[in-house]
């Protein structure tokens, strides 16, 4: 995950539709991981559209861990046919956040795969509170968002909304799938799309002072 997000802007550009980059297979139920590093090497690899190559005995895998393997809306974002691969859009502080554009798009805006992945040690849920324009998601009409584990629906998010995610401890994620939503739009409201193409940290507007720590 780290060389991921650390040599980002040079490999994303040898991702796409015909030719991925391969961070090695899932070891989903495997005695390597625990569980709940398992749900994040899943939405980690969806978000790298990363070839979901298996390495376990299927004959002897646990039924929380086939779960996760088998989860459709995860799965779903990690075969979106516009191929991009997400990159890491934050990290502060043990908290890192992923955003990757998947369809459907509308009005040359994408939807996104977001994760909010911990990587704290101090035993206890982080709280991180954000709006979707700190995202890169300005679409004025909002977004239908969902959890893609707990399945539950937040519904339509403005960009200016905030909403909170309580992400556990020591490698756990949230992974949320926002949908575009088509309204009406004011010209003046539109700016230019990311469009997950390599580009400085810089560029993103993420305001530091919203991720509530402890």
């Amino acid at each position: 995950i780290d060389y991921y997000g650390d040599n980002q802007d040079i490999i994303i550009a040898n991702a796409g539709p015909g030719h991925w980059n391969d961070p090695d297979m899932l070891i989903i139920g495997n005695f390597g991981l625990s569980y709940e590093q398992c749900k994040t090497q899943m939405a980690m690899w969806a978000i790298f559209a990363a070839p979901l190559l298996m390495s376990v005995d299927l004959r002897t895998l646990k039924p929380d861990y086939k779960a996760i393997l088998k989860n459709k809306l995860i799965i779903a974002v990690n075969q979106d046919p516009l191929g991009i691969q997400g990159r890491r859009i934050y990290k502060q502080k043990g908290i890192e956040i992923w955003a990757r554009p998947i369809m459907p798009v509308y009005r040359a805006k994408y939807s996104y795969a977001i994760v909010f992945l911990n990587r704290r040690t101090d035993g206890t849920p982080s709280e991180v509170s954000v709006t979707l324009k700190e995202l890169g998601l300005d679409n004025p009409a909002g977004y239908h968002i969902e959890d893609l584990y707990d399945e539950h629906v937040y519904g339509i998010v403005t960009p200016d909304r905030r909403f909170k995610v309580d992400v556990n401890p020591s490698g756990s994620v949230v992974m949320i799938r926002c949908d575009i939503v088509k309204g009406k739009t004011s010209q003046n409201l539109v700016q230019a799309a990311w469009d997950a193409q390599p580009r400085n940290a810089d560029g993103f507007v993420l305001d530091l002072g919203n991720i509530d720590q402890p």
